[in-house]
């Protein structure tokens, strides 16, 4: 009778154990599994960087005292030039004179979004040291009154895209 026991208890313990073993052995496939889909999709999925934009020009612009075209430091090591006036034109572009000066290290791109709604109203491609902008178009139709705008200025390492600061102004985009 007692060997009875002993063997009962024996059988479930085997059981038991080899259950938990054939689970640990999917949990860890699964992982592995999972492991090389998350490769095979980092090396497809390439990063972009972002396009030149190709109304830069090479120099400086000559930019009207109404614009109030100031240059800019910041925290980060580089500054940057532009209008603190935004004017609206009746097309709806934008005269911004986004100057990224020949001294930067940095390649600098600018977004134009509603500070209310984050509604991206413009963006420049990137702009490297030693040229401008002069105007940006519209990403969206939008109405033709004053609007309280986050002006945002990413700065990028030349050759690795990777961030050297984002600078945010928080200014007026005035109707035409």
């Amino acid at each position: 009778m007692n060997m009875k026991k002993v063997e009962s208890r024996q059988s479930y313990r085997s059981v038991m154990r080899r259950k938990s073993r054939t689970i640990l052995t999917l949990v860890i496939l699964g992982i592995l599994c999972l492991s090389i889909i998350a490769i095979i999709a980092g090396r497809m999925i390439k990063y972009r960087p972002p396009a030149h934009d190709e109304k830069a020009v090479s120099g400086e612009p000559v930019v009207s005292e109404d614009y109030l075209y100031r240059e800019m430091s910041t925290d980060f090591g580089y500054s940057f030039l532009m209008a603190a006036n935004l004017y609206r034109q009746e097309d709806g572009a934008l005269n911004i004179y986004l100057t990224n000066p020949k001294t930067n290290e940095v390649n600098i791109r600018c977004e134009i979004k509603d500070r209310d709604r984050g509604t991206l109203y413009y963006k420049s491609g990137l702009i490297l040291p030693g040229e401008y902008v002069t105007e940006l178009k519209p990403e969206t139709r939008f109405s033709n009154e004053p609007h309280n705008v986050d002006v945002i200025i990413y700065a990028f390492e030349p050759d690795t895209y990777l961030s050297a600061g984002t600078t945010n102004l928080k200014l007026v985009l005035q109707a035409w």
